[in-house]
C-alpha cells in the first residue's frame, strides 16, 4: 500500500491521474489530503469538508481485463465495502445503508459519498480511481447540507483518520480485482441491493425536469439503473443523471 500525503490539492482524483500519466504507479495506491479545493461528488456537487477533519482520498486499482459490461459492479463492490467499514467503526450494522447510486448513510443524513473514474480501453476496463469523501470528526456543518453527519457525531467520539482510512484500503483490497467480480456477480449485486436505501419503501422523487412524484425503489439493474415503481403501477429505470432522491 502506497500512501501519498498532502496538505491540499483540488482534487485528490485529478491529481492521482495525473500521476498515472506521468508515470507507472503501484496498484493501490492512495493519495490523502487534508484539504481539499475543488473536490465533487456524482453530478458535480461539491463535497463540504472542514480542514484536517476528515478523509479525502483517491485510491488507484487496477482492473486489466475487466468487461465494461461489468462496470456497475465496481460501484456496488466499493459502496457496500464503504458501507461495511462505517457500520464497523460505528459498531451499528443496522443504521447504514447506501443510497443509490454510492452515498453512504446513516439513517436519513449523509456521512460519506464515492466518485469513481473508470480508465476505458477497448471494450475493457483498464483502471479505476475510486475518490472518496468520509465525514470522521468533522461536528458541524453548513445550513446547505442539513442531512450531512460525521463518525464523531453519531458515535460521541473522535475517531483515528489513519486507522479508518486503512480499514477502508484493506476492505477493498481483498475484493477489487477481476477474479473475485467476475465469479461473484450475484452475491456482490445482492449485497448492495440488501443494504440500499430506502428500497421498497415509498418515496419522493425529482426528475431532471424538476418534476416531483411519488415511487418505490423496486431495483437497481445490472447497469446501475434505478428501477422505480411509480403510482401507476409501472416499473421505470433512471440513469444517476436523470433522478434524485429527496
Amino acid at each position: 500500500m502506497n500512501i501519498i500525503k498532502l496538505n491540499a490539492i483540488d482534487s485528490t482524483n485529478r491529481f492521482l491521474k495525473d500521476l498515472a500519466k506521468k508515470s507507472e504507479i503501484e496498484n493501490f495506491t492512495v493519495v490523502v489530503t487534508e484539504e481539499q479545493l475543488a473536490g465533487k461528488g456524482q453530478m458535480n456537487t461539491v463535497w463540504d469538508s472542514e480542514k484536517g477533519k476528515n478523509l479525502l482520498f483517491t485510491v488507484y486499482v487496477e482492473l486489466k481485463g475487466l468487461s465494461v459490461d461489468l462496470i456497475s459492479y465496481i460501484n456496488f463492490l466499493c459502496a457496500v465495502k464503504m458501507r461495511d467499514v462505517c457500520a464497523n467503526v460505528l459498531e451499528d450494522i443496522s443504521r447504514v445503508k447506501v443510497k443509490w447510486p454510492n452515498d453512504i448513510m446513516s439513517y436519513n443524513d449523509k456521512i460519506s459519498g464515492i466518485l469513481i473514474e473508470n480508465v476505458i480501453r477497448k471494450q475493457q476496463v483498464d483502471a479505476c480511481f475510486i475518490g472518496v469523501g468520509l465525514n470522521v470528526n468533522q461536528l458541524q456543518f453548513s445550513s446547505d447540507l442539513t442531512k450531512a453527519n460525521s463518525l464523531a457525531n453519531i458515535k460521541g467520539v473522535e475517531f483515528d483518520k489513519e486507522i479508518v482510512l486503512e480499514k477502508i484500503i484493506i476492505a477493498l483490497e481483498e475484493v477489487m480485482n477481476v477474479n473475485y467480480i467476475v465469479n461473484n456477480l450475484k452475491s456482490i449485486k445482492k449485497n448492495y441491493l440488501n443494504h440500499l436505501y430506502k428500497i421498497n419503501i415509498p418515496t419522493m422523487f425529482m426528475d431532471k425536469e424538476g418534476n416531483t412524484f411519488m415511487g418505490k425503489i423496486v431495483d437497481v439493474s445490472n447497469e446501475g439503473l434505478l428501477l422505480l415503481e411509480k403510482e401507476d403501477g409501472l416499473i421505470y429505470n433512471y440513469a444517476v443523471k436523470e433522478i434524485k432522491l429527496l
